[in-house]
């Protein structure tokens, strides 16, 4: 098929004619839709113009109706016509241009690709898979459209590029930012759209989030497989597919505590990752539950040790000590235990949060009062000079604990019983604070000394005042 023919028309020297027919194809022959076909018609039209023999102004006598300006228009428009289907930018020639500038302005106008859309995809997909080693494969593309390609296929270059490399997975910000550095981007500029629009910017940003979305679930994955045993046991469940808890998981020590941390994580950096982790499981830690912990098995342990020291010199027969334990007990677990067996009976609930509160201010009056007395008792005793100051200096003291165990996130009725808790697992919050560490065992033993002689002299005080 020779030029003519492409044209659609025969054999002419009416350069007026040649553009109209140039103008009629390039309706069907646009450069987004069939870049070879507009570069055929391209080459057709250019080779048709130059072989037109008739002087310019025999062709204005041989058809005076012809307007070479207004048929110029024509071909302007059809080709602006065309570039907006794909929303490239257009140039506007002018039409008494001379022969080296209308060549210039031909060649601005020109939007056909240099390179296939398959050609972008796989210098993608390459920089994606390969990072650095395919760098050198987009600088050899870019110096070959910015020597060969117009300043409208320039800036297409990079939107082309941008397109094809956010539909990339694995995208990294850090391939991202070797790219913007190596192009010019300036992605990080306020004026970065030049290049690459917004939308664009937006639609990569967002491939980024994914691959890091799906990293991080390969982790927890992995971590499955390969962590420690009570990480592999709770990420087993969370990602298994158990329609309900096992019992046995209240009986696993820290294991709902880890499950919970691991859900945590996973929410604070990909809140979607939630929705692959097993609802059952989800449900169940999210509501609270009686169960195994670690902190538990020390309290309970801690106090079954301090005890028998602390009553060893009671005088036997008086029920103080098993009273007190049994105080310790509550407070630790039974409380707890309670509120939750009474959650679908508010008016139980109600009575027995009033009664757990008179008795836990009266216990912080008679327990801080107690250790007053003992400390001006026992300083009195030895004559020291500065015992005026004494029960000040033990009120600050207490003032401090209190203030230390008293929690405001939980309701006001709650406070003397949540204080009351605290002030008996201090033990184990003192290991926790120091991270358990070996000062934080120096501390502890120490601290277990303290609170077998302070139990032992209230117990006794009692005693007496019991008998």
């Amino acid at each position: 098929m020779n030029s003519w023919q492409i044209l659609g028309i025969e054999p002419t020297s009416d350069e007026a004619l040649i553009r109209r027919a140039y103008a009629r194809q390039l309706k069907t022959c646009r450069p987004d839709s069939d870049p070879q076909g507009y570069q055929r018609l391209r080459e057709a039209f250019e080779w048709a113009k130059s072989s037109a023999s008739a002087p310019q102004s025999d062709e204005a006598d041989a058809y005076p109706d012809s307007d070479p300006n207004v048929e110029m228009a024509t071909v302007q428009r059809a080709e602006v016509d065309a570039a907006g289907a794909k929303g490239y930018p257009t140039i506007t020639r002018m039409p008494d241009a001379e022969p080296c500038q209308q060549a210039a302005a031909d060649f601005l106008l020109s939007l056909a690709p240099i390179y296939t859309p398959e050609e972008m995809q796989a210098l993608a997909a390459g920089l994606v898979k390969e990072g650095n080693g395919n760098l050198a494969a987009l600088e050899s593309l870019h110096q070959r459209v910015s020597r060969e390609g117009n300043l409208m296929q320039q800036q297409q270059f990079h939107r082309d590029l941008a397109a094809a490399l956010e539909e990339q997975p694995g995208l990294t910000e850090w391939l991202v930012e070797k790219i913007s550095d190596a192009l010019q981007w300036e992605l990080n500029q306020y004026s970065s759209g030049y290049l690459v629009p917004e939308a664009l910017q937006e639609a990569l940003y967002a491939q980024i989030h994914a691959t890091e979305r799906e990293r991080a679930w390969h982790e927890v994955k992995n971590e499955a497989l390969h962590g420690d045993l009570s990480t592999r046991l709770a990420l087993s469940l969370l990602c298994g597919e158990r329609a309900a808890a096992p019992f046995w998981i209240r009986l696993v020590p820290g294991l709902i505590g880890k499950m919970t941390q691991q859900v945590n994580t996973l929410y604070a950096t990909f809140p979607e990752l939630i929705e692959r982790l097993n609802p059952a499981m989800l449900a169940f830690i999210s509501a609270p539950r009686c169960v195994v912990s670690w902190q538990g098995l020390f309290l309970l342990a801690f106090w079954s040790a301090v005890f028998p020291l602390a009553i060893s010199g009671l005088p036997p027969g008086l029920p103080i000590g098993p009273i007190a334990f049994a105080i310790v007990i509550y407070y630790l677990y039974l409380s707890d235990l309670i509120l939750m067996g009474l959650q679908h009976r508010p008016s139980l609930m109600g009575i027995f949060i009033l009664l757990d509160c008179l008795i836990s201010v009266t216990l912080l009056a008679v327990l801080f009062s107690g250790v007053l007395v003992l400390a001006v008792s026992h300083s009195a005793a030895k004559g020291e000079g500065f015992s005026g100051m004494t029960p000040l200096f033990i009120a600050l003291i207490e003032w401090l604990i209190l203030w230390s165990v008293w929690s405001k996130q939980v309701p006001g009725l709650r406070r003397p019983g949540k204080a009351v808790a605290r002030l008996f697992s201090s033990p184990w919050r003192l290991l926790q604070t120091l991270d358990f560490s070996a000062a934080s065992y120096c501390l502890f033993a120490v601290y277990a000394i303290f609170c077998c002689l302070l139990l032992d002299a209230l117990l006794n005080m009692a005693a007496r005042f019991y008998g």
